[in-house]
């Protein structure tokens, strides 16, 4: 089963921890640190504004307590986090 949610919150890392709390049913400083699957800090910093002003666009999927996380940013700034 695959969840999109979303969170009110501008931090990609914060959006992953709490869904997946969500999901566990859980608080999220019951889960594992972030930081053990991926860098909190790269991963927001990945599809920053570039020097020249454009927002760059990717994906980027990462597995964390147990979850995959797929993490899409576009061009116009709109990131999904979800969670399988």
């Amino acid at each position: 089963m695959v969840h999109t949610l979303a969170v009110d919150t501008d931090e990609v890392y914060e959006r992953v921890v709490t869904g997946v709390a969500a999901l566990e049913g859980t608080e999220p400083v019951e889960l594992p640190p972030l930081f053990d699957a991926i860098d909190p800090d790269a991963l927001a910093t990945v599809f920053e504004t570039t020097a020249s002003g454009r927002r760059r666009s990717g994906t980027v999927e990462f597995t964390y307590a147990g979850h995959q996380i797929h993490v899409s940013f576009d061009e116009t700034g709109d990131t999904v986090v979800t969670i399988d």
